[in-house]
Protein backbone atom coordinates (compact mmCIF):
# COMPACT_ATOMS: atom_id res chain seq x y z
CA UNK A 1 0.00 0.00 0.00
CA UNK A 2 1.38 3.39 -0.98
CA UNK A 3 2.23 5.55 2.03
CA UNK A 4 0.34 8.65 0.92
CA UNK A 5 0.02 11.93 2.80
CA UNK A 6 -3.50 11.01 3.93
CA UNK A 7 -2.21 7.72 5.38
CA UNK A 8 0.51 9.61 7.24
CA UNK A 9 -2.05 12.04 8.71
CA UNK A 10 -4.20 9.14 9.96
CA UNK A 11 -1.12 7.48 11.45
CA UNK A 12 -0.15 10.69 13.27
CA UNK A 13 -3.64 10.97 14.77
CA UNK A 14 -3.44 7.33 15.92
CA UNK A 15 -0.02 7.86 17.52
CA UNK A 16 -1.23 11.05 19.21
CA UNK A 17 -4.26 9.23 20.68
CA UNK A 18 -2.10 6.36 21.97
CA UNK A 19 0.35 8.78 23.54
CA UNK A 20 -2.34 11.01 25.08
CA UNK A 21 -4.04 8.04 26.79
CA UNK A 22 -0.71 6.72 28.12
CA UNK A 23 0.23 10.15 29.49
CA UNK A 24 -3.17 10.58 31.17
CA UNK A 25 -3.02 7.15 32.86
CA UNK A 26 0.57 7.81 33.95
CA UNK A 27 -0.38 11.18 35.46
CA UNK A 28 -3.21 9.46 37.38
CA UNK A 29 -0.81 6.83 38.73
CA UNK A 30 -2.62 3.95 37.01
CA UNK A 31 -0.83 0.65 36.31
CA UNK A 32 -1.52 -0.30 32.69
CA UNK A 33 -0.07 -2.27 29.79
CA UNK A 34 2.34 -0.02 27.93
CA UNK A 35 3.99 -0.55 24.58
CA UNK A 36 7.69 -0.20 25.35
CA UNK A 37 10.74 -0.21 23.12
CA UNK A 38 14.11 -0.21 24.87
CA UNK A 39 17.13 1.61 23.49
CA UNK A 40 19.48 -0.48 21.32
CA UNK A 41 22.79 -1.62 22.78
CA UNK A 42 25.51 1.01 22.05
CA UNK A 43 27.73 -1.74 20.62
CA UNK A 44 25.10 -2.61 18.01
CA UNK A 45 24.65 1.05 17.03
CA UNK A 46 28.41 1.46 16.56
CA UNK A 47 28.42 -1.62 14.32
CA UNK A 48 25.44 -0.21 12.39
CA UNK A 49 27.21 3.14 11.93
CA UNK A 50 30.31 1.40 10.57
CA UNK A 51 28.24 -0.73 8.19
CA UNK A 52 26.32 2.25 6.78
CA UNK A 53 29.57 4.17 6.23
CA UNK A 54 31.06 1.14 4.44
CA UNK A 55 28.15 1.36 2.00
CA UNK A 56 29.45 4.80 1.04
CA UNK A 57 26.70 6.67 2.91
CA UNK A 58 27.95 9.65 4.90
CA UNK A 59 26.49 9.74 8.39
CA UNK A 60 27.18 10.84 11.93
CA UNK A 61 26.92 8.30 14.74
CA UNK A 62 23.66 6.34 14.48
CA UNK A 63 23.42 6.38 18.25
CA UNK A 64 21.22 9.37 17.44
CA UNK A 65 17.74 8.21 16.44
CA UNK A 66 17.34 11.37 14.35
CA UNK A 67 20.44 10.52 12.32
CA UNK A 68 19.12 6.99 11.84
CA UNK A 69 15.83 8.42 10.56
CA UNK A 70 17.72 10.71 8.18
CA UNK A 71 19.77 7.83 6.74
CA UNK A 72 16.64 5.71 6.21
CA UNK A 73 15.04 8.61 4.32
CA UNK A 74 18.22 9.13 2.26
CA UNK A 75 18.35 5.55 0.96
CA UNK A 76 14.63 5.36 0.17
CA UNK A 77 14.24 3.97 -3.36
CA UNK A 78 17.98 3.33 -3.75
CA UNK A 79 19.71 -0.08 -4.14
CA UNK A 80 21.05 0.21 -0.58
CA UNK A 81 17.55 0.58 0.89
CA UNK A 82 16.94 -3.11 1.70
CA UNK A 83 20.39 -3.65 3.22
CA UNK A 84 20.17 -0.51 5.39
CA UNK A 85 16.62 -1.24 6.57
CA UNK A 86 17.51 -4.82 7.49
CA UNK A 87 20.66 -3.70 9.32
CA UNK A 88 18.67 -1.10 11.29
CA UNK A 89 16.01 -3.65 12.24
CA UNK A 90 18.62 -6.17 13.39
CA UNK A 91 20.28 -3.57 15.60
CA UNK A 92 17.04 -2.73 17.41
CA UNK A 93 15.38 -4.33 20.42
CA UNK A 94 11.89 -5.78 19.99
CA UNK A 95 8.95 -3.67 21.14
CA UNK A 96 6.94 -5.50 23.80
CA UNK A 97 4.00 -5.05 26.17
CA UNK A 98 4.97 -4.24 29.75
CA UNK A 99 3.75 -1.96 32.59
CA UNK A 100 7.26 -0.61 33.30
CA UNK A 101 7.90 3.08 32.50
CA UNK A 102 10.65 2.68 29.91
CA UNK A 103 9.29 4.65 26.98
CA UNK A 104 9.35 3.92 23.26
CA UNK A 105 12.75 4.47 21.63
CA UNK A 106 11.66 4.32 17.97
CA UNK A 107 8.80 6.79 18.50
CA UNK A 108 10.82 8.99 20.88
CA UNK A 109 7.89 8.80 23.31
CA UNK A 110 8.17 8.79 27.09
CA UNK A 111 4.71 7.25 27.59
CA UNK A 112 3.04 5.11 24.93
CA UNK A 113 0.41 2.38 24.78
CA UNK A 114 -1.77 0.63 22.21
CA UNK A 115 -5.17 2.24 22.61
CA UNK A 116 -6.38 2.53 19.03
CA UNK A 117 -5.42 0.97 15.72
CA UNK A 118 -7.09 -0.33 12.53
CA UNK A 119 -7.22 -3.78 14.17
CA UNK A 120 -8.04 -4.11 17.86
CA UNK A 121 -5.54 -6.13 19.90
CA UNK A 122 -6.08 -7.57 23.35
CA UNK A 123 -3.69 -5.01 24.94
CA UNK A 124 -5.94 -2.29 23.47
CA UNK A 125 -8.92 -3.84 25.25
CA UNK A 126 -7.13 -3.87 28.61
CA UNK A 127 -6.62 -0.11 28.27
CA UNK A 128 -10.26 0.35 27.19
CA UNK A 129 -11.41 -1.47 30.32
CA UNK A 130 -9.30 0.77 32.55
CA UNK A 131 -10.72 3.90 30.90
CA UNK A 132 -14.25 2.50 31.23
CA UNK A 133 -13.69 1.86 34.95
CA UNK A 134 -12.42 5.41 35.47
CA UNK A 135 -15.38 6.86 33.53
CA UNK A 136 -17.75 4.98 35.88
CA UNK A 137 -15.87 6.22 38.93
CA UNK A 138 -14.44 2.77 39.71
CA UNK A 139 -10.77 2.45 40.58
CA UNK A 140 -9.15 -0.13 38.23
CA UNK A 141 -7.06 -2.98 39.69
CA UNK A 142 -3.56 -1.93 40.75
CA UNK A 143 -1.71 -5.21 40.25
CA UNK A 144 1.74 -4.65 38.73
CA UNK A 145 2.69 -8.34 38.84
CA UNK A 146 -0.47 -9.35 36.99
CA UNK A 147 0.19 -6.73 34.30
CA UNK A 148 3.77 -8.01 33.93
CA UNK A 149 2.51 -11.55 33.33
CA UNK A 150 -0.16 -10.33 30.93
CA UNK A 151 2.40 -8.28 29.02
CA UNK A 152 4.75 -11.26 28.70
CA UNK A 153 1.87 -13.43 27.44
CA UNK A 154 0.69 -10.87 24.86
CA UNK A 155 4.25 -10.22 23.65
CA UNK A 156 4.86 -13.95 23.24
CA UNK A 157 1.64 -14.44 21.28
CA UNK A 158 2.42 -11.44 19.08
CA UNK A 159 5.85 -12.84 18.21
CA UNK A 160 4.38 -16.27 17.51
CA UNK A 161 1.79 -14.74 15.18
CA UNK A 162 4.47 -12.77 13.33
CA UNK A 163 6.62 -15.90 13.02
CA UNK A 164 3.67 -17.88 11.62
CA UNK A 165 2.94 -15.11 9.14
CA UNK A 166 6.56 -15.02 7.96
CA UNK A 167 6.56 -18.81 7.60
CA UNK A 168 3.36 -18.72 5.54
CA UNK A 169 4.75 -16.04 3.23
CA UNK A 170 7.98 -18.03 2.87
CA UNK A 171 6.12 -21.23 1.94
CA UNK A 172 3.98 -19.37 -0.62
CA UNK A 173 7.07 -17.77 -2.16
CA UNK A 174 8.93 -21.08 -2.33
CA UNK A 175 5.93 -22.77 -3.96
CA UNK A 176 5.86 -19.98 -6.52
CA UNK A 177 9.61 -20.18 -7.20
CA UNK A 178 9.62 -24.00 -7.38
CA UNK A 179 7.90 -23.67 -10.77
CA UNK A 180 10.49 -21.16 -11.95
CA UNK A 181 13.79 -22.96 -11.34
CA UNK A 182 16.38 -21.74 -13.84
CA UNK A 183 14.94 -18.25 -14.14
CA UNK A 184 16.90 -15.12 -13.25
CA UNK A 185 15.93 -12.31 -10.89
CA UNK A 186 17.46 -9.20 -9.39
CA UNK A 187 18.41 -9.43 -5.71
CA UNK A 188 20.24 -7.61 -2.93
CA UNK A 189 22.86 -9.25 -0.71
CA UNK A 190 21.41 -9.17 2.81
CA UNK A 191 23.96 -11.27 4.67
CA UNK A 192 27.53 -12.50 4.28
CA UNK A 193 28.86 -15.59 6.03
CA UNK A 194 32.00 -17.68 5.66
CA UNK A 195 30.02 -20.30 3.73
CA UNK A 196 28.20 -17.97 1.33
CA UNK A 197 25.90 -15.04 0.62
CA UNK A 198 22.28 -14.51 1.55
CA UNK A 199 20.34 -12.57 -1.07
CA UNK A 200 16.75 -11.32 -1.17
CA UNK A 201 14.79 -10.71 -4.36
CA UNK A 202 13.94 -7.11 -5.23
CA UNK A 203 10.48 -7.79 -6.69
CA UNK A 204 9.83 -11.01 -4.75
CA UNK A 205 11.02 -10.82 -1.10
CA UNK A 206 12.35 -14.39 -1.08
CA UNK A 207 15.72 -14.89 0.60
CA UNK A 208 18.08 -17.62 -0.52
CA UNK A 209 21.68 -18.77 -0.13
CA UNK A 210 24.45 -18.55 -2.71
CA UNK A 211 26.93 -21.12 -1.44
CA UNK A 212 30.55 -19.99 -1.69
CA UNK A 213 31.48 -23.23 -3.47
CA UNK A 214 29.23 -22.20 -6.36
CA UNK A 215 31.34 -19.05 -6.95
CA UNK A 216 33.65 -20.80 -9.39
CA UNK A 217 35.43 -17.78 -10.87
CA UNK A 218 37.69 -17.37 -7.81
CA UNK A 219 38.56 -18.69 -4.34
CA UNK A 220 36.82 -16.57 -1.73
CA UNK A 221 37.80 -15.67 1.82
CA UNK A 222 35.58 -14.20 4.50
CA UNK A 223 36.60 -10.78 5.85
CA UNK A 224 34.99 -10.50 9.29
CA UNK A 225 35.79 -6.80 9.65
CA UNK A 226 33.91 -5.64 6.55
CA UNK A 227 31.44 -8.56 6.38
CA UNK A 228 32.61 -9.41 2.86
CA UNK A 229 33.66 -12.34 0.70
CA UNK A 230 36.89 -11.38 -1.07
CA UNK A 231 38.35 -13.17 -4.10
CA UNK A 232 41.93 -14.42 -3.61
CA UNK A 233 43.13 -14.00 -7.21
CA UNK A 234 40.98 -11.32 -8.83
CA UNK A 235 40.04 -9.32 -5.75
CA UNK A 236 36.31 -9.53 -6.44
CA UNK A 237 34.28 -8.43 -3.42
CA UNK A 238 30.74 -9.41 -2.44
CA UNK A 239 29.21 -7.57 0.49
CA UNK A 240 25.90 -6.52 2.00
CA UNK A 241 24.05 -4.01 -0.15
CA UNK A 242 25.41 -5.27 -3.48
CA UNK A 243 22.75 -5.56 -6.17
CA UNK A 244 23.17 -8.80 -8.10
CA UNK A 245 21.41 -11.00 -10.64
CA UNK A 246 20.82 -14.55 -9.47
CA UNK A 247 19.49 -17.80 -10.87
CA UNK A 248 16.85 -19.78 -8.99
CA UNK A 249 18.83 -23.02 -8.66
CA UNK A 250 17.02 -25.27 -6.16
CA UNK A 251 13.90 -25.09 -4.00
CA UNK A 252 13.48 -27.46 -1.03
CA UNK A 253 9.94 -27.05 0.29
CA UNK A 254 10.35 -29.57 3.11
CA UNK A 255 13.39 -27.79 4.55
CA UNK A 256 12.12 -24.32 3.58
CA UNK A 257 15.34 -23.58 1.70
CA UNK A 258 16.11 -21.67 -1.48
CA UNK A 259 19.47 -22.10 -3.22
CA UNK A 260 20.59 -19.44 -5.66
CA UNK A 261 23.46 -19.12 -8.12
CA UNK A 262 25.33 -15.93 -8.94
CA UNK A 263 24.81 -14.67 -12.50
CA UNK A 264 26.41 -11.24 -12.29
CA UNK A 265 26.93 -8.25 -10.05
CA UNK A 266 24.84 -5.24 -11.08
CA UNK A 267 25.95 -2.65 -8.53
CA UNK A 268 28.71 -2.89 -5.96
CA UNK A 269 28.99 -1.40 -2.52
CA UNK A 270 32.28 0.12 -1.38
CA UNK A 271 35.12 -2.45 -1.78
CA UNK A 272 36.29 -4.09 1.43
CA UNK A 273 39.90 -4.13 0.24
CA UNK A 274 41.90 -2.57 -2.59
CA UNK A 275 44.73 -5.10 -2.62
CA UNK A 276 43.05 -7.93 -4.48
CA UNK A 277 44.25 -10.28 -1.75
CA UNK A 278 42.48 -11.73 1.28
CA UNK A 279 42.30 -8.98 3.95
CA UNK A 280 44.56 -9.27 6.98
CA UNK A 281 41.68 -10.05 9.32
CA UNK A 282 40.28 -12.76 7.09
CA UNK A 283 39.72 -16.14 8.63
CA UNK A 284 42.28 -17.42 6.12
CA UNK A 285 39.98 -20.32 5.26
CA UNK A 286 37.97 -21.04 2.21
CA UNK A 287 34.33 -20.30 2.95
CA UNK A 288 32.04 -23.29 3.16
CA UNK A 289 34.27 -25.56 5.24
CA UNK A 290 32.07 -25.33 8.33
CA UNK A 291 28.86 -27.09 7.33
CA UNK A 292 27.60 -27.34 10.89
CA UNK A 293 27.81 -23.58 11.32
CA UNK A 294 26.03 -23.14 7.99
CA UNK A 295 23.06 -25.23 9.14
CA UNK A 296 22.80 -23.38 12.45
CA UNK A 297 22.98 -19.97 10.80
CA UNK A 298 20.44 -20.92 8.16
CA UNK A 299 17.96 -22.11 10.79
CA UNK A 300 18.44 -18.86 12.70
CA UNK A 301 17.49 -16.78 9.64
CA UNK A 302 14.17 -18.59 9.10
Amino acid sequence: VENTESHQIIEEFMLAANEAVAEKLTDDGIVFLRRIHESPAPRKLKTLTQFVRELGIHCESLESRFETKRVIAEVLGKPEEQAVNLAVLRSMQKAIYCPREIGHYALNSKNYCHFTSPIRRYPDLTVHRIIDSLARGVQPPDNFSEQMNLGAHCSDREQRAESAERELVKVKLLNFLAKRVGRHMEAVITGVEEYGLFARGVELPAEGLIHVNSLQEDRYFYDAESHSLVGHRRGNVYRMGDVIQVEIFRVDLDRRELDLRMVQKIKSGRPATQSGKPPSRSTGKRGGDKKTRQKKKRRKRK
